[in-house]
């Protein structure tokens, strides 16, 4: 099995967008069901709103809502890769550490790390999420 790299990461996760787009298809893998509309519709990316709009009635799906991301000014991509940073630590990483490789403040640095390790040790690795859809 080849080894997940920085490049692949920066590949895969670039932007908002991309890290949003990996939460959708996590979170909703047969496609986002509109609490409004009821079934299972188109939705377009706003851009920088961090949410999806449906393409039949308007209404916005969230998808970091329920999440360790939720109304964070940290931009995604710094959230996914203090995620992986973490991982490949094996959870063995400080949060001055995570503050330089991340150029985050150290309070934020802090409170990432205990996020992501409280979601961590409850064993739901899949997205990071503590809500059910």
């Amino acid at each position: 099995m080849a080894t997940y790299t920085i490049r692949d990461f920066e590949r895969d996760f670039p932007d908002d967008e991309a890290c949003l787009a990996w939460l959708v298809q996590l979170r909703w893998p047969d496609g986002i069901t509109c609490k409004k509309c009821q079934k299972v519709t188109n939705h377009y990316y706003i851009e920088g709103r961090k949410s999806y709009s449906c393409q039949e009635c308007g209404n916005h799906v969230h998808p970091t809502a329920g999440t360790i991301y939720h109304k964070s000014r940290t931009p995604l991509p710094v959230w996914f890769y203090a995620v992986y940073l973490i991982v490949s630590a094996g959870g063995e990483i400080t949060a001055r550490k995570l503050e330089h490789d991340l150029g985050v403040t150290y309070k934020t640095a802090w409170r990432m790390r205990k996020l992501i390790k409280e979601r961590l040790a409850d064993e739901d690795l899949s997205g990071i999420h503590s809500s059910s859809d």
